[in-house]
């Protein structure tokens, strides 16, 4: 009996995500939309396709999302072309750009709300088999055959990674499965970046940090956290109200963070400023089957309710507190179904064509609403 061929995700984060980015982004899916169907007509096989699962761009973060889905090698080409050709995009942009010098001062007092360390700034790939390493079909072909396949996923985000620092002399740092301890990314972030500090420390340390020194029309690239997981990882946030203040917003994310003691198991939380006077908590699900999203707002809402009896003076109980709660990004059941969509050329056009239909409505939200 033959094994079956091992799949995975892979995410690519990337800092733009304005309506200013429309043309870059759309042109930036549509290539690799059209790299995806190229290499699966070429393949002519259902058991060696790649596809693009979903593209999400989100204003008021300044940040977009590409989320692939497929065999290990086709994910490893496509992702390293989007990273590659994201980054070569951003710079382009960035050096021809004409603003007047009102707008270009107003620009350079703006800092994304969201945490970036890079043009490209987070890169994650994720197993979708249940047991990535015993589910492998050796006969295959694999080029992974020099660690006997015990590395797929890892394996995988340092080809991508090493595609980043060799053509394009991003500062990569490794995590998870790609790197050599298996650091986690949280780690990796706290102790090798400026994820975790604030936009003025980022802009008066990162180009000299980084070694990528922003000359004339010359733009850092500055650096790119590549790496892989054990598991599939979804991400969750909470959007609270306009009125919930800054305190407020982060007793929830203790009260749902795994770390803090009283939160949730494997779950990292964050608190971020959401526009100019919002803020959310975004969360990372590092195995959805300990903690799923049904959990996380199981939770929200008891925190919710406590909130209402400690002050219950300053909550407008007919609102409430959550003004939206919602999944970001997939989740390893849509990528599975997302490869059976696209096994004839006809669907993958017709799945494709929703896909960009999708981004396109991400990227019309007014300017008034960023």
């Amino acid at each position: 009996m033959s094994c079956r061929r091992a799949i995975v995700a892979c995410n690519v984060y990337i800092s733009a995500g304005k309506p200013k980015h429309k043309e870059l982004l759309l042109d930036l899916l549509e290539k690799t939309q059209e790299h995806c169907l190229r290499l699966n007509t070429k393949n002519n096989s259902p058991k060696e396709r790649v596809v693009v699962v979903h593209a999400f761009a989100d204003g008021p973060y300044d940040r977009t999302s590409f989320h692939l889905a497929g065999t290990p090698d086709l994910v490893a080409i496509v992702g390293s072309s989007l990273a590659v050709s994201a980054v070569e995009a951003l710079i382009c942009f960035e050096n021809s750009s004409e603003e007047d010098d009102s707008r270009r001062i107003r620009n350079e007092k703006e800092q994304p709300i969201h945490p970036t360390v890079g043009l490209v700034d987070h890169v994650s790939v994720l197993p979708l088999d249940e047991d990535i390493n015993s589910n492998i079909d050796h006969s295959a072909g694999s080029d992974d055959n020099d660690d006997d396949n015990e590395n797929i996923t890892g394996s995988v985000a340092r080809k991508i990674g090493e595609a980043l620092s060799s053509k394009k002399n991003v500062d990569v740092l490794y995590y998870g499965r790609a790197h050599p301890a298996g650091t986690p990314l949280a780690t990796v972030r706290r102790e090798s970046t400026r994820f975790f500090h604030s936009p003025d420390e980022k802009k008066n340390n990162s180009d000299t940090e980084n070694g990528n020194v922003e000359d004339n029309n010359e733009i850092s690239v500055g650096q790119t956290t590549v790496g892989a997981t054990d598991r599939f990882v979804e991400n969750y946030n909470i959007r609270l109200r306009p009125s919930v203040s800054r305190t407020v917003a982060r007793s929830l994310t203790e009260n749902i963070r795994g770390r803090s003691g009283i939160g949730l198991p494997l779950v990292e939380a964050l608190t971020l400023a959401y526009g100019s006077d919002q803020y959310e908590v975004a969360c990372n699900l590092l195995d959805p089957c300990a903690t799923s999203a049904e959990d996380i707002e199981q939770r929200m809402r008891i925190w919710e309710k406590q909130q209402k009896l400690v002050q219950p003076q300053k909550q407008k109980c007919t609102l409430g507190l959550v003004e939206k709660s919602y999944r970001v990004g997939t989740t390893s059941e849509l990528c599975l179904n997302a490869l059976r969509e696209v096994e004839t050329m006809e669907r993958e056009n017709v799945y494709n064509k929703a896909i960009k239909k999708g981004l396109e409505t991400y990227l019309c939200v007014s300017t008034e609403q960023l």
